[in-house]
Order: C-alpha cells, then structure tokens, then sequence
C-alpha cells in the first residue's frame, strides 16, 4: 500500500476510486465503504484509494479536543488489511476548512484522475458542509465521475457512527461498541510500578501508563480482557477507575493476569483487548469485602 501526507506527492495522476473521511474508529459503516472502494476499483481495473484526516474534522471545527477511537498509525494498518491501494492522510486544520466545495473537487482532480467517488448518504465536502450529495452529483456529471453511495450502516435500530461508539463506550457498554466496530475495542501503553495494592490483596497487577490525549478510555468499571505482551495472549481482568475504597483521586488502569505469574515488565509495551464488562466500579466497606468480589469477578472472567 501506497502512503502519503500530501496529494502533490502522488506521482503519475493515477486512476482510482476514492472515499474521504475521518474513518475514525473504522466502524461497520466505515468497512462498507472501504469494501465498496476496493470492490469497484477491481471492477473498474483502477486503483482503490481512501483520503483521511488527523486530527478529525470534528476536532478542529468544534475548537474542543475530540479524544480518537484509534490512533492514526493504527487507523493506516486498518485499512491496509481491507485491501487498499493508496492512502493519503492529509492534515486537516483551519485553512483546509475554509477550503471552497468547488476547490476541493479541482484539487482532486488536479492530482487523480477520478473514476469514481464513493461515499455515505450524508457525506459533504467544503467549508460549512456547502457540498452535499446533490452537489457531488452534479460535479460527477461535469467532470466525468461516478458517484456511488452506501448506505448507512445500522446497530440496534440507530445509525452507526464515530460519536456514537464514544458515548457507548463512555458508559462502558464495551459488547455494544464491539458490535458496532466489527472487532475488538483495544487501547495501548507502557506497564510502570504501582503501589503494589493489587499485591498485598492477593491479586497482583500490571499498572497501565496511558495517554489519554490520544485514545478514549473505556468508562470506568471491570473489564474481562485479553492482554498482548510480549507476543503472547492471556486472559486477564482490567479495571478502570479512581479506586474509592482507597480514596484515591486519580485514573487508574491495572490489570490481573489470570493463573499467570509475572515479573520484571516495566516499561514494556501492552495491548488490552476489552471484550466484555463485568460490573461497575464501586467503594467497598472493607479489603475482605473487595477480595471477596475480586473473586467473584475473576470466576466471571473465566466463564466469558
């Protein structure tokens, strides 16, 4: 797979069938039209190619942080495996926002010889959302292109979309936002020294270093997970959260491995893989009252 960060670095003008967007999270609805690109342009004997954006539209129009779903570089590794040729991921800031309707499609084509533009039933291009559908139709008869839409793709009677996997993971309903994303949820970091807490209950824990400028945190609660470390998966128990039976004020990220005893890991790499919540976080009247539903916790893990 080709990338660049510019269009003007794209040599040669070459034939493709193109969907922009932010693609942020690669959803159900995001697959559909990336398998639809891939498909028509092996139709068609072009290349399939998707423009995308860091940082997201939404981010830089709202003027407020939008925490991603993924970060770029995983985003980019998405849609490799989906069989994409060319992938551009271009800078969005304000001067590309005021960018008119009719000059964005001039600069496409300035560098691709379009053949084909795929993309959802509310897609717009241009400041101010000014290019909708009935523009892009329009603009494919003048310049010669087709414009193909994909429908909406749809999870419990509601439109899938970026925002709304955020708000379901913000309440911790991590089956849903699974569902929804066709995979499974993950975030990334650097295992550090903790209190060693989780220890002197009986339960030692991997505390998580994460950035949470970059990657949406799943809301607080216990997690049935699957860690990466090391190249080796193991079932594990995550939780997220301010641990209030210790009154403590700050966002903690630990996780139990499961009938594994492990040692000198700090600063290595981890991959959490959140595949089902188990309860909500609470504060407990005693240490034995929360070992005992550590426990309880633990033997509903190994059910999952």
């Amino acid at each position: 797979m080709e990338i660049y960060k510019l269009l003007d670095d794209i040599k040669d003008k070459p034939a493709v069938v193109l969907a922009v967007g932010s693609f942020d999270g690669l959803h159900q609805g995001h697959h559909a039209i990336i398998d639809a690109v891939r498909t028509e342009a092996k139709r068609r004997g072009v290349k399939s190619m998707i423009i995308t954006f860091a940082p997201t539209p939404r981010e830089v129009l709202s003027g407020q942080k939008v925490i991603a779903l993924m970060k770029p570089e995983e985003r980019i590794a998405e849609i490799r495996s989906r069989g994409i040729d060319i992938v551009c991921v271009k800078h969005f800031d304000t001067a590309f926002a005021k960018m008119g309707r009719d000059n964005f499609i001039k600069r496409l084509l300035t560098y691709l010889d379009l053949k084909a533009l795929v993309a959802g039933p509310d897609h717009h291009i241009g400041r101010k959302h000014e290019g909708g559908i009935s523009y892009l139709h329009e603009a494919g008869k003048i310049h010669g292109f087709d414009l193909i839409i994909v429908p909406k793709a749809r999870y419990k009677d509601m439109d899938i979309s970026s925002q709304l996997i955020r708000k379901t993971l913000k309440k911790g309903r991590i089956e849903d936002v699974n569902a929804m994303l066709e995979y499974t949820y993950s975030i990334s970091g650097n295992i550090i020294p903790g209190v060693k807490r989780g220890r002197s209950l009986g339960f030692p824990t991997l505390n998580i270093e994460q950035d949470l400028s970059h990657v949406m945190i799943p809301g607080d609660g216990v997690y049935s997970v699957t860690i990466l470390l090391e190249g080796k998966r193991l079932p594990a128990i995550c939780n997220i959260g301010m641990r209030p039976t210790f009154f403590e004020d700050h966002l903690s990220i630990e996780v139990h491995v499961i009938n594994t005893h492990l040692e000198s890991l700090y600063g290595k790499p981890i991959k959490i893989y959140f595949e089902r919540f188990v309860r909500e976080e609470r504060k407990f009247e005693s240490q034995d009252a929360l070992i005992e539903q550590i426990r309880k916790d633990i033997e509903k893990c190994k059910t999952y």
